[in-house]
């Protein structure tokens, strides 16, 4: 029988043990934030916008003045497409991009294109594009590399604000940018 009063006293010991310990634990001391330590201020702040690729897919189609060209963006990718009328023929042409913000720029590698189906190289159909496109101010086919490249100084020009892209996930549906006046 002795044992079974130690058992009881120990269990118990334990229990208050417990007890004291989940209130020290969880009888923290909690302050509002001192509203002297914001670090706002109103001329370097900006606005912050995420979107999904469904918002950017709008907003760029919608900014599209040209019919024949259209973008679309999901989870996989981002494709150009583009029909272009040449001698009568009609021409489907489409370019899977990826996205890279770099800094003022946003560059768009150019991964797989595809010109009627014409069996020439990827550098070949870069090439040909390049060479037959009229690109607005602000957007330019690289030079040196398979690539899109949109100043974001075009996006400021259009919409009168600054607008830097911060980031591009399009495989989390994420797009972040920030706007300033």
């Amino acid at each position: 029988m002795n044992i079974w009063k130690w058992l009881f006293i120990f269990l118990l010991a334990l229990n208050v043990g417990v007890i004291i310990w989940l209130y020290t634990l969880l009888n923290e001391n909690y302050e509002a934030p001192d509203s002297e330590n914001d670090n706002y201020t109103s001329e370097g702040s900006g606005i912050e916008i995420k979107m999904n690729n469904d918002a950017v897919e709008s907003i760029l189609n919608e900014s599209i003045s040209d019919e024949s060209l259209s973008i679309s963006i999901d989870e996989t990718g981002i494709l150009l497409d583009a029909v272009q009328e040449v001698y009568g023929f009609m021409i489907d042409t489409s370019i899977a991009l990826d996205p890279i913000s770099i800094g003022d720029q946003v560059v768009f590698e150019a991964r797989n294109i595809n010109v009627a189906d014409l069996p020439l190289t990827q550098d070949m159909l870069y090439s040909l594009i390049r060479a037959q496109s009229d690109l607005p101010e602000g957007i330019q086919f690289s030079d040196t590399e398979r690539a899109l490249i949109v100043d974001s100084k075009a996006l400021t020009d259009q919409i009168e604000w600054d607008v830097e892209v911060n980031s591009i996930d399009y495989e989390n549906d994420e797009w972040y940018f920030s706007i300033t006046r």
